[in-house]
């Protein structure tokens, strides 16, 4: 009796320090009456419905009734919804010799069934379990080419050209992540197909310079200096890209003999397209297309230079990230040539899984502004995410440098999970707002336009269908069926519906009729600069005619002068002739008679 008092005294004690307060918080793992938390919290009364209804949408665990095993669906096993604004996640079979009959493709062709594991010496919690279908938006099986691929996956999305959306790769390693979204010079993938189609699209537009730029996430026009430090940058990196043009015309010529895109003509706008590319390596963002300098050539061949991390930030709800090279493109060429260009930086390594594993997650970016003659601009964006693969260390065994990869890797996707998670927890509970862990990652804060449903998702998910990865298939095919859940939230316009409402009205109306206003001003004053010149210009011609009207009338003034001073120079020179004439006449003459005189004296002195 006595040690049962002394128990509850101490229990009470116990009890009494760690009673909760607003400085001392209650640990979440125990309830108000200190009673374990279950892991899993099961709410028994959400999924009763009403006689005659059935819910094809909902989120239900997998039922471990062996009765009624066709209608037992995980998380992910959603019917196929027409819903444009949900996410869509396919899955891809990678091909593979041996096939485990774990895995089997409903006869709809897009629900997969996973049954429990063939290997012995798994540790799956599933071995016991009964089959679990996981619904997709398709299923690709391992015979599905690339070009059926992007026709289901992404050409829609390409040619909507009014959303942006994010596209994600996700499996296991050595899946063939890589290989669905860039391919090969024969195979090519997702990306290089997506290029081709989008400057297919907008070829009657594309504008010859990069007048237009996201600056921050908003669209920014260049001056003159900008404009020419962005060619001289273009210029740079394209020469970087010597010898890949034979891979480049592979590539062009496979996908223009699988696809026939058209060009969509477009009167009165001009299309800048930019691309970027940067991986996620140990949570640190490095720029994939950062332009080569002479100093960092010199150096690199005596000793590797460090690479400069970026910062992420944000502006006016819009991610961008501080330093990134954006490079202008004007055709799909010199966009691929900038992509491979960039893989040769990316992070490699082999492990004993892949031998030529991803380390970090790549992201390739590619921008579209359009620019209207009205002065609308309108910008879309799409990124490429190439998710490294998720790992265990038991089967990588994985040491030092790699070890550390891993771990970077693992806690960011596992970061990425929790914040589908959340956001599918916002979808089902509508009265609770559960907040989204984007900033706690580089990769969510990146890709946080498409958790928060501000930009359409689009997953693939890769898995290679043996019994040695079924452990990490099943995480992949849970992670799968969060993301489904994923909606795209049309961006509505606030309607103010206060007492002051039309003052908000005429506040908008007298913005639009200032900027009506301003465009008015610029016109007339240009009409007034023509005009202005047009006047100058018959000015001047109108002086011109003038004083060549005088100087001719005053060239013949002068030559009528001229004509009269010689005609009198004419006169006087002809009566100063003749008077030297007649004055040398008389001397002729005065001359003759001296010398008659003299003959005739000398003729008288010869007779003397």
């Amino acid at each position: 009796m006595s040690n049962s008092l002394s128990e509850q005294s101490s229990l009470g004690s116990v009890c009494e320090e760690v009673r909760p307060s607003f400085l001392r918080a209650r640990d979440p793992s125990v309830d108000r009456c200190f009673r374990p938390r279950p892991d899993r919290q099961v709410r028994l009364f959400d999924e009763i419905q009403e006689e005659g209804q059935t819910d094809y949408n909902s989120d239900a665990d997998v039922s471990s009734s062996s009765e009624d095993v066709s209608t037992a669906l995980s998380e992910a096993s959603n019917d196929t919804t027409t819903d444009s604004n949900a996410a869509l996640v396919y899955l891809r079979l990678k091909p593979v010799t041996n096939i485990s009959t774990s895995y089997t493709i409903t006869p709809k062709g897009n629900v997969l069934t996973v049954g429990p594991s063939n290997d012995a010496s798994s540790t799956s919690n599933n071995k016991n379990k009964m089959e679990q279908h996981y619904s997709f938006s398709a299923v690709f099986e391992s015979n599905v080419k690339q070009d059926e691929v992007y026709r289901i996956c992404i050409a829609p999305r390409i040619e909507n050209q009014t959303d942006s959306f994010t596209v994600l790769t996700y499996g296991t390693s050595g899946s063939g992540k890589t290989f669905t979204l860039l391919g090969t010079p024969n195979h090519p993938g997702i990306v290089p197909r997506a290029v081709e189609n989008i400057f297919r699209m907008n070829a009657s537009n594309i504008y010859p310079q990069p007048a237009l730029k996201l600056e921050k996430g908003t669209a920014c026009i260049l001056d003159d200096d900008a404009l020419a430090r962005e060619e001289h940058m273009r210029q740079t990196l394209l020469e970087s890209c010597v010898g890949m043009n034979a891979d480049h015309e592979l590539l062009e010529k496979t996908i223009k003999a699988e696809h026939d895109f058209q060009t969509i003509v477009q009167d009165e706008v001009s299309v800048f397209i930019w691309i970027s590319f940067v991986e996620i390596y140990n949570e640190l963002v490095f720029d994939l297309l950062s332009p080569p300098s002479q100093h960092s050539k010199l150096s690199q061949q005596m000793a590797p230079q460090p690479r400069k991390s970026l910062k992420v930030a944000t502006n006016d709800g819009k991610v961008f990230i501080q330093g990134l090279t954006s490079v202008y493109v004007k055709s799909c060429s010199e966009s691929l040539k900038l992509l491979h260009w960039g893989l040769q930086h990316v992070s490699y390594a082999s492990t004993s899984i892949n031998s030529n594993s991803s380390r970090s997650h790549c992201i390739f970016f590619i921008d579209v502004i359009k620019y209207y003659s009205s002065g609308v601009v309108v910008d879309t964006s799409y990124k490429f995410c190439d998710l490294a693969g998720s790992e265990r260390l038991s089967k990588t065994r994985n040491i030092g440098s790699r070890l550390t990869e891993a771990k970077g890797i693992n806690t960011s996707l596992m970061t990425l999970g929790r914040c589908l998670d959340a956001a599918n927890n916002n979808k089902k509970l509508k009265t609770k707002s559960q907040v989204i862990p984007v900033r706690e990652s580089k990769l969510t804060m990146l890709l946080q336009a498409a958790l928060l449903g501000k930009e359409k998702l689009t997953m693939i998910v890769n898995v290679t269908p043996t019994d040695l990865f079924y452990e990490e298939n099943m995480n992949v095919l849970r992670f799968s069926a969060i993301a489904k859940n994923i909606t795209f939230k049309q961006p509505v316009k606030p309607v103010n519906k206060s007492r002051y409402s039309f003052v908000v009205e005429k506040a908008k109306s007298a913005a639009e009729e200032i900027i009506f206003l301003r465009s008015e001003v610029e016109r007339l004053t240009s009409e007034m600069q023509y005009r202005l010149l047009e006047q100058e210009r018959l000015l001047r011609q109108e002086l011109v005619g003038s004083f060549e009207q005088k100087l001719a009338e005053k060239q013949k003034d002068y030559e009528l002068t001229l004509k009269r001073e010689l005609q009198i120079q004419q006169r006087i020179h002809d009566a100063q002739i003749e008077s030297l004439k007649r004055q040398y006449e008389n001397k002729i003459e005065d001359l003759r008679e001296q010398y008659e005189e003299e003959e005739i004296e000398r003729k008288r002195r010869t007779l003397e």
